[in-house]
């Protein structure tokens, strides 16, 4: 996958972005962006604001950035810093042979030569990363499990059932039932106003099985009902949740009762799953002038 030029630069970044540039943290000014070791100053991000407005993708207006331009290049970067993690996890690098593949690539769009050179360089890190993520390969079943179990949203996507009902006093009844140990399927036919609730259990599947990938939940779904589900524990029935459907009750499935349609999701792009897990359960740190990182849309957010 690569940029395209000479249209929407900042959208392509937003789109694409991967990995981040090697070295634009800098321990001596202000960091736009913390995750795990690495960072990106509030200078690189300048920088790459201000070659972004020189080549027109972006409009500045008396020296100031709109807010959610600013937003937009840094949901970039915070995927590439969060993309340089997984690969040290994994133990995958970015190869100079990546590198020239997208370097060929870009060169043959002529306005590429008249980018400023950090946005050159960023946008081939980008695409490079891309490449680079592209060659993790899926956990071990038994990995697999681990983070399901300690954060389930880590493997980029979601096992979950739910109930929804009208009024907070009938989700916190139904809470009640079941934590008495009565199975979820049975008081979701009971109480969920979800038409076909009586027959699907109140699982939230998809017709490739058990697990929706989470880049779905967080463009597709209610954000509460999303925050929701990302707060909640594999086996822990968790509510009352409220969203513009109702009151939810959620059940984020064991990993036993879902590990097939886990395997067989993750297999499907083990890098991309990962990655949105990654980024969705990083403990991120977004420089209060520009936002907060939203975990249940995937965007950073004005504060």
């Amino acid at each position: 996958m690569t940029f395209a030029f000479p249209r929407r630069i900042l959208a392509s970044l937003v789109v694409v972005g991967a990995l981040g540039l090697a070295g634009c943290g800098d321990a001596t000014s202000t960091a736009a962006l913390r995750v795990g070791s690495q960072s990106v100053s509030a200078d690189f991000l300048d920088t790459i604001l201000t070659q972004l407005g020189d080549a027109g993708q972006i409009k500045i207006e008396n020296g100031q950035v709109p807010p959610e331009s600013s937003r937009s290049v840094l949901n970039a970067l915070y995927r590439g810093e969060a993309t340089k993690e997984l690969l040290a996890k994994y133990g995958v690098e970015v190869t100079e042979a990546d590198r020239t593949k997208v370097r060929t690539q870009v060169s043959q769009d002529a306005a590429f030569s008249n980018l400023g050179e950090d946005l050159q360089e960023l946008i081939i890190s980008l695409n490079a990363g891309d490449l680079a993520l592209a060659r993790i390969t899926a956990p071990s079943e038994e990995d697999l499990k681990n983070m399901y179990e300690t954060a389930p949203a880590s493997l980029g996507m979601m096992c979950v059932a739910h109930l929804v009902v009208k009024e907070e006093s009938t989700a916190r009844e139904a809470l009640d039932v079941l934590n008495t140990g009565e199975k979820f399927a049975t008081v979701a036919a009971k109480y969920s106003i979800e038409p076909g609730a009586d027959k699907s259990g109140g699982v939230l599947g998809s017709a490739d099985g058990d697990c929706i990938p989470l880049s779905d939940y967080q463009t597709q779904f209610d954000k509460d009902f999303v925050a929701g589900a990302l707060n909640a524990k594999a086996g822990v029935p968790t509510g009352p949740v409220k969203s513009s459907f109702g009151y939810h009750v959620i059940y984020v499935r064991p990993f036993d009762d879902v590990k097939l349609s886990v395997k067989t999701l993750i297999a499907t792009n083990p890098g991309e799953f990962l990655i949105k897990g990654y980024m969705a359960t990083a403990d991120v740190k977004i420089g209060s002038k520009y936002g907060r990182y939203n975990p249940a849309t995937g965007t950073i957010v004005a504060n």
